[in-house]
């Protein structure tokens, strides 16, 4: 299996963890001249970008710990061209989902909300 095979089943079992705990997943694997967000979800008052980080169980470096600050402004900065190209309506949060994988099946997700923010990136989304 390759590494973008066991992406995309990790993906799969974040979207389907995401629609049980009420979220709508609307884009995935979004891609604009910036970069690219793996899923983005919203709930009522809330759109989620959010970076999916696939890991064996025994890994050294945690998904979570995979994301680094060159990453999360590619995400910040895909996510504003994002809400160029839609106009936001929703409050924008950035979160990241882990998939442990076991044998090449995931076994368990750890997800973060809130996982980081815009802080100190210069970067503004816009609302309507």
């Amino acid at each position: 299996m390759t590494k973008r095979d066991l992406g995309n089943k990790g993906e799969d079992v974040v979207c389907r963890y995401l629609e049980k705990y009420g979220y709508k997943v609307i884009e995935r694997n979004f891609n604009c001249p910036k970069g690219e967000i793996d899923i983005i979800a919203e709930t009522d008052d809330t759109i989620a970008f959010i970076e999916v980080k696939s890991r064996k169980e025994d890994c050294v470096v945690t998904g979570a710990e995979a994301v680094n600050y060159t990453k999360k402004m590619r995400i910040i900065k895909t996510a504003a061209w994002y809400s160029y190209k839609k106009p936001l309506t929703k409050q924008p949060r950035f979160d990241i989902a882990e998939v442990i994988l076991k044998n090449d099946i995931p076994s368990a997700i750890r997800y973060y909300k809130s996982a980081f923010d815009m802080s100190n990136c210069g970067i503004m989304l816009s609302f309507k």
